[in-house]
């Protein structure tokens, strides 16, 4: 316990910070969010609705690594070869077997959930650097299947995927308003199930493996049985952010699931904050929206034309480099510290010290 005490002649009064009553979050602020992000679509071109359907796509395969890894503590490279396996799925489905729009996303993610178990069982005897290999295998062996199974892929050619979602008389087109209000919906409802799972008795699970697993196993939890729904989840997740993929690019190849991808993702979970369903959201909208910022930056310093790949990847590297230096618990866990700074605020440590230091020298 923490006090504070400030002297009046010979009367004293005595702070405590036992006397601050934690209040659980306020979530006023989530009405006015969801209020202004559908209204975007009222301002926005059509370039800006689909970097924002490209954004809600980055948030559900964020939040589904997140699991993986912020929650479970499972280091994965392998999240590229499950949005491939999504977006595939849903296209062989829907094209091919001429199944319903919204029945091939729940299929696509049943298939992604499906072949989780390839990584999931074997991952009882793998941990951190030698799991992370072996998710990064998994991509290259479903890249290697798209090509192999180009009857059914079309391989390198690519394959056409329907941009119009059919919902009984509705089509929404990925490119218009009706498919952003589908595609933002799917996203909150996502985060508010990654927000409950967190808080459940599933999720406590997750985190008992993630923090230590053999104590984990000593209190009775099943490693291999929650290790496998970690990767059930988040895959079945990642599938479907995989499906939406295909249909707003159009589209998809084996190039457009590569291990940078992957990468791309940790990053956002490295940036925005591992572990927490906003840090994801928060490192999926930096991350979509870096190149735009990159490209505004040589239309202002650099000549027309001039090539920003490898400024890109400089930029990249620096950022990269400086959160896990300086802010390792990410944005959200730096708006974590300073909400819980301003909570006890006069009566945090620093601010006692600094009151003491200035009675010392008055």
């Amino acid at each position: 316990m923490r006090t504070l005490t400030i002297s009046f002649g010979r009367q004293k009064i005595r702070f405590s910070d036992r006397m601050i009553k934690e209040e659980e979050e306020q979530g006023w602020w989530i009405v006015p969010l969801v209020l202004l992000i559908f209204s975007l679509p009222f301002v926005l071109d059509d370039y800006r609705i689909y970097l924002m359907n490209r954004i809600g796509v980055a948030i559900i395969g964020a939040i589904s690594l997140d699991i993986l890894c912020g929650f479970c503590g499972q280091l994965s490279l392998g999240h590229a070869g499950f949005l491939a396996i999504g977006a595939y799925s849903y296209g062989i489905l829907h094209m091919t077997f001429h199944l319903p729009a919204p029945l091939s996303i729940v299929g696509a993610g049943c298939v992604g959930a499906l072949l989780s178990l390839v990584i999931g069982i074997p991952s009882l005897r793998l941990k951190g650097l030698y799991l992370a290999i072996a998710t990064m295998g998994f991509t290259f062996i479903v890249d290697d299947a798209i090509r192999f199974f180009s009857v059914w892929t079309h391989g390198v050619e690519g394959f056409r995927v329907s941009r119009v979602v059919h919902f009984g008389f509705m089509e929404l087109h990925s490119g218009k308003t009706g498919f952003y209000y589908f595609l933002y919906t799917l996203v909150f409802a996502m985060v508010v199930f990654s927000r409950f799972l967190l808080h459940s008795k599933l999720g406590r699970a997750f985190t008992s493996i993630r923090d230590s697993e053999t104590a984990a196993e000593v209190s009775g939890i099943n490693l291999l049985l929650y290790k496998v729904l970690a990767f059930g989840i988040s895959s079945f997740m990642a599938a479907v952010a995989g499906a939406l993929m295909g249909i707003i690019i159009g589209t998809i190849s084996p190039e457009d699931f590569n291990i940078l991808l992957s990468i791309d993702f940790l990053v956002m979970l490295v940036i925005g904050g591992m572990g927490a369903a906003y840090g994801a959201v928060i490192g999926a909208f930096f991350i979509t929206f870096l190149p735009e910022g990159i490209t505004t930056l040589r239309d202002a310093f650099l000549p027309p034309g001039s090539d920003i790949a490898i400024l890109q990847y400089l930029i990249y590297g620096l950022i990269i480099l400086s959160f896990i230096v300086f802010e390792p618990h990410g944005i959200y866990g730096r708006w974590l510290v300073i909400k819980t700074y301003m909570k006890r605020f006069p009566l945090n440590e620093k601010r006692i010290g600094r009151i003491a230091w200035i009675r010392r020298w008055r």
